[in-house]
């Protein structure tokens, strides 16, 4: 194979790192968390399919180093929302809700920023959370 083209190799964790991102950045964990956490809550059934799919794509991916912590975090805040949601207890979705807003949002900042500083690009740790508040 000639890579004479890429200008540089890229590291083998770069193309896990950016699929588990683009993957969770979809799932919408914001909606969900404001939904759980809000005066009406209400349980969505296709939550726990995509939140377990999320913590998939999260578990097999080769994280840095300094990333792993972040990951092993939501990984497990995602299967303590998946529990709850899969009893349909909706007086439990609070807590889980939010530790994995937070989980989700640390992970992809930090994961985002790693990416951004392999490719030589600086700064932009919330370039991709502008439409929300925490």
């Amino acid at each position: 194979m000639d890579h004479s083209d890429r200008g540089r190799e890229t590291p083998p964790s770069v193309s896990g790192v950016l699929a588990a991102l683009t993957h969770i950045d979809t799932v919408g964990f914001h909606g969900i968390a404001t939904t759980l956490t809000g005066p009406e809550p209400a349980i969505d059934r296709n939550w726990a399919p995509l939140i377990d799919n999320a913590r998939t794509a999260v578990a097999v991916t080769a994280w840095p180093e300094d990333i792993r912590t972040a990951a092993d975090r939501f990984t497990a805040a995602a299967a303590a929302l998946v529990t709850v949601l899969k009893r349909r207890d909706i007086s439990a979705v609070a807590d889980p809700a939010k530790e994995l807003h937070i989980a989700y949002h640390a992970l992809s900042d930090a994961g985002w920023n790693h990416l951004a500083s392999t490719a030589g690009i600086s700064g932009g740790s919330d370039h991709h959370d502008a439409g929300h508040h925490h």
